[in-house]
């Protein structure tokens, strides 16, 4: 499928390239390696660095532009060319906290605190998530506005990247399933990725679907609607709502629709949530310290969308450009709360109150 792209000032690209690839240069490669060394003199931790401590004078209003374009489609954006070779896990780690600065307030990800996820093979897969593990993930959206995923090493097979419009989904179920398209609009039963037991995990209800100022926005996630059922108070699937999450499986998949990416070492994928649905194909199992390794940050953006009214209950607010996704409760606490704040203050991004 052919998409085009309206491109802003300061995001070029070869006229053969693909819309959605972002190459870096040598000396935009030079920058941020400046700009780490930068932050590294400064003897300072992430939560108490700021822009001026990993400074990109012609990287950090590139990387703005194409976190803005997101919001349009294809909703998602390879940046080729992050300088991670010779890096140690740690020293890749802070490279990255570093290039988050310049894209948005960072957001807690789980029970463990964890702001920054490591995605590899870890040989566990639990009942709502599958990420530490080689195993196939299926079509869905993450809790957040914007979602990175960082290549430290790539998979030596398999392991690829797919991403595909929730808009070209929707449509598609139209024509293919219309019968079941009403069903993709009412409220569904999500389990919660918050929940403290996963066996019986909480739940909210959100369609997969919504449309508001013109625009699809999206919420999907066949694992976690058939884990809600888990939960004897959360409201039975009917049999048309099974077969239309699984149509949404299934359209999504298609290959004249989705977009594969094989990722190399130093790629950063961006991805806008409300608009794009992302999965992986299984990858080869190897070594901990060899196998296949990505880096998940998730941000809000000042450059957010407002969302439709019925899925307030998914992301605790529709207003454009505010801190939402994740769970409230995991936002905000200790020494990395503080850094929200500031960045958020920084960036333009609303903290409801």
């Amino acid at each position: 499928m052919s998409i085009l792209l309206n491109v802003e000032p300061g995001v070029s690209r070869a006229p053969d390239q693909e819309p959605w690839l972002h190459e870096l240069t040598v000396p935009e490669a030079a920058e941020i390696d400046e700009a780490f060394a930068t932050l590294l003199a400064s003897g300072k931790s992430d939560f108490a660095a700021g822009e001026a401590d990993f400074p990109l004078p012609r990287v950090g209003p590139k990387l703005r532009c194409i976190l803005r374009s997101l919001e349009d489609e294809p909703g998602f954006a390879l940046v080729r060319g992050i300088p991670v070779a010779g890096k140690s896990e740690h020293e890749v780690r802070r490279l990255y906290w570093g290039l988050g600065m310049y894209l948005g307030v960072p957001l807690i990800q789980n029970n463990s605190d964890s702001h920054m996820v490591d995605i590899r093979d870890e040989g566990r897969a639990g009942r709502l998530r599958v990420h530490s593990s080689n195993q196939h993930i299926g079509f869905h959206i993450d809790s957040t506005d914007i979602v990175g995923l960082l290549c430290r090493r790539a998979a030596a097979h398999g392991g690829t990247s797919l991403v595909v419009s929730a808009e070209a989904v929707r449509r598609e179920i139209s024509w293919v399933y219309p019968d079941l398209l009403p069903a993709l609009y009412e409220p569904l039963p999500f389990a919660d990725v918050a929940s403290p037991d996963e066996h019986h995990p909480d739940f909210f209800l959100c369609p997969v679907f919504g449309r508001h100022e013109g625009r699809t926005t999206t919420r999907f996630y066949l694992r976690r609607i058939l884990r809600s059922q888990d939960n004897s108070a959360a409201p039975r699937l009917t049999d048309r709502q099974r077969r239309a999450i699984e149509a949404v499986e299934e359209i999504a998949a298609r290959p004249d629709l989705v977009t594969a990416m094989e990722f190399q070492p130093g790629d950063l994928q961006l991805i806008n949530n409300h608009l794009v649905l992302h999965g992986r194909t299984t990858f080869d199992s190897e070594e901990a310290d060899t196998g296949r390794h990505l880096l998940r940050m998730w941000w809000s953006v000042p450059s957010s969308r407002p969302l439709p009214p019925e899925f307030e209950a998914a992301w605790g607010t529709r207003e454009p450009g505010t801190l939402r996704g994740a769970a409230r409760r995991w936002q905000l606490h200790g020494e990395f709360g503080e850094f929200q704040r500031r960045q958020a203050d920084e960036l333009g991004v609303v903290i409801p109150a």
